[in-house]
């Protein structure tokens, strides 16, 4: 039973996020798709319980990195200028997505190692969650 479960949860994070990419993001791509979905952790980034979170500032930059890291989007709260090519890295042992709350971007499950590309296009606050886990989440804020 906890075999068909955790198959019906990959097929449920697939079809969530294979939405894609519209609007104010382009070339949104992900590598190789994750296996099954592992067990939540208790523990939860300061994002996810509303401490504040200070802002990491990469403006007029072509290309930033961000990582998904012990079960958190680092840095949480990520401040780019439009046309800023952005690359979350999964280097955590689980499978994690990068997913808007609102229809925007949407990556595959990423394994460990895997990553998810897409072009910041127009500014704006676009907040983001992965689906597997969903007390991950995330702030990405396109100035200018």
């Amino acid at each position: 039973m906890r075999r068909l479960l955790l198959a019906l949860s990959a097929v449920a994070v697939v079809a969530v996020s294979a939405a894609g990419v519209s609007g104010a993001f382009s070339g949104g791509k992900a590598t190789p798709r994750a296996s099954m979905p592992m067990p939540m952790p208790t523990n939860t980034s300061a994002a996810s319980r509303g401490a504040a979170v200070r802002p990491t500032y990469e403006l007029h930059q072509a290309v930033v990195h961000a990582k998904i890291l012990n079960f958190a989007f680092k840095p949480p709260h990520l401040v780019v200028s439009p046309g800023t090519k952005v690359v979350w890295t999964n280097e955590d042992q689980d499978p994690h997505t990068v997913t808007s709350d609102r229809p925007g971007f949407g990556s595959q499950a990423l394994d460990t190692g895997s990553s998810f590309t897409m072009v910041a296009k127009r500014a704006g606050t676009f907040t983001y969650h992965c689906v597997i886990h969903p007390f991950m989440h995330g702030t990405l804020v396109v100035e200018g």
